[in-house]
C-alpha cells in the first residue's frame, strides 16, 4: 500500500540525528485487532530547546512521542513521524514571538483570560486543583493567533497555545495546558481543520462524560462504508473485543462518534472509550477502530504507573482510562451501555453538501452557534524542512477536556447550556460525574 503523498516527506526527519531519532514498532495483543501501529522517538526535548532546558520525559503526562496506527506498515510509521512532529511543534515556544502586557493594555484584539473556560470556585478553593482565579491586573504573555470569525489578528494567552509552558506569572495559572487542537500537515487549510475537529471531538467527550449523556445508538452495515473505510473496520473485528458507537454529535452539528470497547477476556482492561470527528461519518468510524488500537497498546504499557494513584489526584493523560478499565468497574457505563435509547445510522449525521468545501462548512457551523475559531502558526524548522504546517486551533466558547481531576473547568457555561440545547436533562455541578475521565 502506497504512503499517502500527504506524508511521504515525513520520512526525511528520521535518523539518529534527525527529529525522530527511531521508530518502533508495537505489537499488539493476542487476538486483539491487527493493526500496524508504531511509535517514533522524540528523545530529551531540552537539548535542543533552549526554553525547554530541565526536560523530563513522561510519557503518561504528555503523550510527547507520536504515535501512528494503519492496515500497512509504512503508513503507520509516517504517521508516527506526523504526530512526533506535531507534539515537538506544539512545544518548541520562542519567548522572542512573545509579549507581556494585560488584556486591558492589548484592548479589543485580545481575547482575555475570562473569556476562556474557567473552573468553579469549589475548584479553585482546593489547593491540589493547581490552579488560581486570574487576576487582570497582572501581565501574562501573549501570542499573536488570526481570528477567522473577525477576519483579522488576535492576541491569545500564550499558556492557551503551548504545551510542556511553565507558567512565568501568577496570572498564568487559571489553565492547565492541553494538546487540542494542534495539529500538522503539508496543506495549511487541511492542518486547520483537523486541528478544529479535535477542538469539536473534545468538546463532545467532555460534555458526554461530565454530564453523562444517554448518547443514542450509532448503527451501520459496513457494507455500506467506502471500501477505504470498511477495511478499517474489518480489520478491527474481533472475537475478543466488542466495539460499541454511539452518536456523541452536538448542537454544533459536526459529527462526532463516540465508542466504547469492550473486552471481557481481559480483567485489567475490559473497557476503553475513544472518539473521533470527521465531516464524513465514515472516515471517523474508520479511524476510531484504528487509534483504539494503538491506545489498548499504550495503556498496557502505562499501567504500572498509575496504581497507586487514587482517583480525585489524576492528572495524567492516562490516569482516568486505566482507573474505569477494569471489569468489576464497567458499571461507570451503565449511562452508555443500559436501558432503551434511539438509534441513528452514519447517513442520519450531517455533513457537507456535495461540492462543499470542509473548512467553510465548519467554520459556518462553528460561527452559527457563536463560537470563535483562532489559530496560532507553530511551525518550526523542521516542520519547513518537509513542507508541513503546524497550528493550534482555539475556540474559546467550547468545552475543554481535562485530565486533572481536580480541575475540570466546571464554571464554564457551555457544561450547562449544551445538553439543554441538545436535549438532554442538564446536571449541575452537584451533579457533575464525579469519576475521573476515562479518555486518553
Amino acid at each position: 500500500m502506497a504512503v499517502p503523498e500527504s506524508l511521504r516527506d515525513m520520512g526525511r526527519l528520521v535518523s539518529p540525528y534527525g527529529l525522530v531519532s527511531r521508530l518502533t514498532w508495537l505489537p499488539v495483543a493476542e487476538g486483539e485487532p491487527a493493526f500496524k501501529i508504531y511509535t517514533g522517538s522524540l528523545g530529551n526535548a531540552g537539548a535542543a530547546l533552549a526554553s525547554l532546558r530541565g526536560w523530563e520525559h513522561d510519557p503518561a503526562s504528555g503523550n510527547f512521542d507520536g504515535a501512528g496506527g494503519a492496515l500497512d506498515t509504512e503508513t503507520a510509521a509516517h504517521l508516527a513521524v506526523a504526530e512526533s512532529l506535531e507534539r515537538y511543534s506544539s512545544c518548541a515556544w520562542d519567548p522572542g514571538r512573545m509579549i507581556w502586557a494585560t488584556a486591558e493594555e492589548l484592548g479589543d484584539e485580545a481575547i482575555a483570560p475570562s473569556r476562556w473556560p474557567i473552573c468553579s470556585a469549589r475548584e479553585l478553593a482546593d489547593p491540589r486543583s493547581g490552579l488560581t482565579e486570574h487576576d487582570p491586573r497582572i501581565p501574562i504573555r501573549w501570542l499573536r493567533g488570526w481570528s477567522f470569525t473577525r477576519r483579522g489578528p488576535v492576541y491569545v494567552p500564550a499558556v492557551q497555545v503551548y504545551l510542556k509552558f511553565p507558567p512565568e506569572s501568577a496570572g498564568e495559572r487559571y489553565t492547565h495546558p492541553v494538546s487540542t487542537g494542534c495539529a500538522v500537515h503539508r496543506d495549511p487549510a487541511a492542518a486547520v481543520t483537523n486541528g478544529l475537529l479535535e477542538v469539536v471531538e473534545r468538546d463532545s467527550i467532555s460534555l458526554t462524560w461530565l454530564q453523562r449523556l444517554r448518547l443514542p445508538r450509532l448503527e451501520f452495515d459496513p457494507a455500506d462504508l467506502a471500501p477505504e473505510h470498511r477495511a478499517f473496520v474489518e480489520r478491527g473485528a474481533s472475537a475478543n473485543v466488542r466495539t460499541l458507537l454511539f452518536d456523541a454529535t452536538t448542537d454544533l452539528g459536526v459529527p462526532v462518534v463516540y465508542g466504547v470497547q469492550l473486552a471481557d477476556h481481559d480483567p485489567s482492561l475490559a473497557q476503553v472509550v475513544v472518539a473521533t470527528c470527521d465531516v464524513d461519518p465514515g472516515r471517523a468510524v474508520a479511524k476510531l477502530y484504528r487509534e483504539a488500537a494503538s491506545l489498548r497498546i499504550a495503556l498496557r504499557a502505562l499501567a504500572p504507573t498509575q496504581q497507586d494513584v487514587v482517583p480525585e489526584d489524576t492528572l495524567t493523560v492516562v490516569g482516568g482510562a486505566l482507573q474505569s478499565a477494569p471489569l468489576e468497574r464497567r458499571d461507570r457505563f451503565d449511562f452508555l451501555l443500559d436501558g432503551d435509547r434511539p438509534a441513528r445510522r452514519l447517513d442520519d449525521l450531517p455533513r457537507p453538501g456535495p461540492g462543499r468545501s470542509t473548512l467553510p462548512w465548519l467554520l459556518d457551523r462553528l460561527h452559527g452557534a457563536g463560537c470563535e475559531v483562532v489559530v496560532v502558526d507553530i511551525t518550526t524548522d523542521e516542520a519547513r524542512q518537509v513542507g508541513a504546517t503546524a497550528v493550534r486551533v482555539l475556540v474559546p466558547q467550547l468545552m475543554p477536556l481535562s485530565f486533572v481531576h481536580r480541575a475540570r473547568y466546571l464554571a464554564h457555561p457551555r457544561l450547562y447550556e449544551a445538553p439543554r440545547a441538545m436535549g438532554h436533562p442538564v446536571r449541575g455541578e452537584a451533579e457533575i460525574n464525579p469519576v475521573p475521565q476515562p479518555f486518553a
